[in-house]
């Protein structure tokens, strides 16, 4: 569903819900309702609180297939006070949302043959960091290293070993739908700082549920706002 579709669609659905009772909306309006429902869609597969899941269903995967990249990295970040005095500093991409599969690989001589392989990470919270730490069943070894995050999507990874590698796989947030140019409308208009016109990234059999989405949120703000 290419932009003019998705325009002309909500139109059509918003105005039958609506019974034609509700003012029309204009174009920004419905990229921001497009928008928020492609993004409480994505969250909803990834978290697995809608009809399926994207740790379960191999359908909920394809779905976000256009949404999954790869980041590896070797460049340790310098300069930054961690929780622990073995805390090494990786900067991801900003477009990371959910990651999915994390690993680094240990390069330290204290590993002896062991040297050279993958780790697994475990994300901890900072309230529980100081409680596993230390423990042998929990805490950083030769086959992991814990993980706290931190702002500016900057990464903090506990290990007891010196980190070569450290290796994401992630969802990105979508490129919010932008049914036209926003500066046509009002300069200065943006979603999530984007003004260009923007179609819909995700798999196409996402397009109608993600529109109907949108409309039902338009639904609830404008009856929402006039008590009805």
């Amino acid at each position: 569903m290419n932009n003019a579709e998705f325009s002309k669609e909500f139109d059509i659905l918003y105005n039958n819900i609506m019974s034609n009772a509700a003012p029309g909306l204009d174009e920004y309006e419905k990229s921001v309702f497009l928008t928020n429902a492609q993004e409480g869609f994505v969250k909803d597969l990834y978290n697995g609180t809608g009809p399926t899941s994207f740790e379960k269903d191999e359908e909920a995967r394809r779905f976000l297939g256009e949404l999954i990249d790869t980041f590896e990295t070797n460049e340790k970040l310098v300069g930054h006070l961690g929780l622990s005095r073995n805390s090494m500093f990786f900067q991801i991409p900003e477009e990371v949302w959910f990651i999915t599969y994390e690993s680094a690989v240990l390069k330290d001589e204290r590993l002896g043959c062991a040297n050279g392989t993958e780790a697994t990470i475990v994300p901890v919270s900072q309230d529980n960091f100081y409680k596993i730490q230390r423990n042998p069943f929990r805490g950083p070894t030769e086959g992991r290293a814990l993980r706290l995050d931190n702002s500016d999507n900057i990464i903090e990874l506990v290990s007891d070993y010196n980190i070569d590698k450290y290796l994401i796989r992630y969802v990105k947030r979508p490129r919010p739908i932008i049914l036209v140019d926003l500066n046509e409308i009002d300069e200065g208009l943006s979603i999530n700082g984007l003004s260009e016109a923007s179609e819909c990234e995700l798999n196409p059999v996402t397009h109608r549920p993600i529109l109907e989405r949108a409309v039902m949120l338009a639904k609830t703000a404008w009856s929402g706002g006039t008590g009805q």
